[in-house]
């Protein structure tokens, strides 16, 4: 059969802008899939780069294409990709991340049972681990509790094509929490979201505040919007949220985590927490981020309601940590 011809089972989908070195080393992760190489496509959305780092990367069977777009969001960047594969299964990856060898074959057969599988993430943790390397793993890629809640993330996420076209793709109309918005999305329209720990990839951890303050902020900002838009008060912004430490301790202990860095988590990705690792993680995750959670939900609160009259998706149930 002409390879040009040969429509692979599964698309891998990875937004980028200017990441030239994470492509490249995503590239040569999925290389070594154990999934036949003639039975999936990687297409990468290039969001507007100045590096050209997605140019000239395509082969000529078509195995690895790029779609060049303007520069948007993430979210809107991974509906063109979609609009350019081929595959009846989306696997969602983002260039950051390094799949495990066995990451697609397993996801696609955990895809069997379900309509959407959220896979494992594992963390690559630094030598020279801080305070912010820990409290950047106890708020994020936990996808066993966030499936359990009804979400999933799109940097480690199965979904059969033909769902996610009835659903009508990603919300590229915000530049954060879509990933959220869509599983939940999903699920309210009764699709089965389940939580593949076969199917890993390792995600590198965010090692200073600067870069993990940023983070929360446009995700808390991204959550707001898409509520203020469907005309609910996100959580952060009610004035019990705004009473430091209570309402911190009161979520962790609804889900069962321990006061400090959750450290079952912690132990599932090879980390032990010090004492006095712990100690610098406190103020971080009971005043500074609670308190950020808030103004950064409040101000994206304010700017979905003059957004209302938009088509609005379903409503976030849950803020984020």
């Amino acid at each position: 059969m002409d390879a040009a011809a040969h429509r692979p089972r599964v698309s891998v989908i990875t937004p980028v802008r200017n990441g030239a070195r994470d492509i490249a080393e995503l590239i040569a992760c999925l290389e070594h899939q154990t999934f036949p190489r003639e039975d999936f496509e990687l297409v990468i959305g290039d969001d507007g780069s100045t590096d050209g780092g997605a140019t000239g990367i395509e082969t000529e069977d078509g195995h690895v294409r790029v779609a060049f777009g303007p520069p948007r969001n993430s979210y809107a960047t991974r509906n063109m990709a979609v609009e350019a594969s081929r595959g009846e299964i989306l696997a969602f990856c983002d260039a950051d991340c390094r799949p495990e060898p066995e990451w697609l074959e397993r996801g696609v057969k955990a895809l069997e049972t379900t309509d959407i599988v959220a896979g494992r993430f594992r963390f690559d943790v630094p030598e020279q681990r801080t305070a912010w390397t820990l409290v950047d793993m106890d708020g994020s890629k936990d996808h066993e509790h966030q499936v359990r809640i009804g979400l999933a993330e799109t940097a480690n996420l199965f979904v059969r094509r033909d769902l996610f076209d009835r659903l009508g793709g990603l919300d590229g109309s915000i530049a954060e929490y879509g990933d959220y918005e869509f599983a939940e999305r999903a699920v309210a329209a009764g699709a089965r979201l389940s939580y593949g720990p076969d199917a890993i990839v390792w995600h590198p951890t965010r090692d200073a505040g600067k870069p993990l303050l940023r983070a929360l902020w446009k995700y808390n900002r991204g959550y707001a919007v898409h509520a203020g838009r469907a005309g609910v008060v996100p959580e952060a912004v009610k004035l019990r949220e705004w009473v430091p430490v209570v309402q911190t301790l009161r979520s962790r202990r609804r889900f069962g985590r321990s006061l400090g860095p959750d450290r079952d988590w912690m132990r599932a990705n090879g980390v032990e927490p010090t004492v006095w690792e712990t100690l610098k993680a406190l103020p971080i995750m009971y005043l500074v981020i609670p308190y950020l959670r808030s103004v950064a939900q409040l101000g994206g609160w304010l700017e979905g309601r003059r957004m209302r009259g938009q088509s609005a998706p379903v409503v976030p149930s849950e803020q984020l940590g």
